[in-house]
């Protein structure tokens, strides 16, 4: 009789062991589940960024490039003057 009390007291304890031991990695595997979540999300954030860089990017390529204008010759006064002229007329506007 005692030795049946001995078994069915080695047989709880064993189940006790491997009930702490499933809930121990139930709480492992679960802290990493919601590591693995929080980087997921970091890393969409970072495309979002990173998709927004290349939309700028791409903007900034597509513009069309400043049309160069010939600089004026040396000596050229009376260009010089009405250049002037005109930016003095513009600010006027303002």
């Amino acid at each position: 009789m005692v030795e049946i009390f001995k078994v069915l007291i080695l047989i709880i304890l064993g189940l006790l062991g491997i009930t702490s031991f499933q809930s121990k990695q139930t709480r492992k595997l679960k802290t990493q589940a919601k590591e693995a979540n929080a980087q997921i999300v970091k890393r969409k954030e970072e495309v979002e960024k990173i998709n927004e860089v290349q939309k700028a990017i791409r903007k900034i390529k597509d513009e069309t490039p400043p049309v160069k204008v010939a600089s004026p010759k040396v000596g050229d006064s009376d260009d010089r003057l009405n250049r002037l002229n005109k930016l003095h007329n513009s600010s006027k506007s303002k």
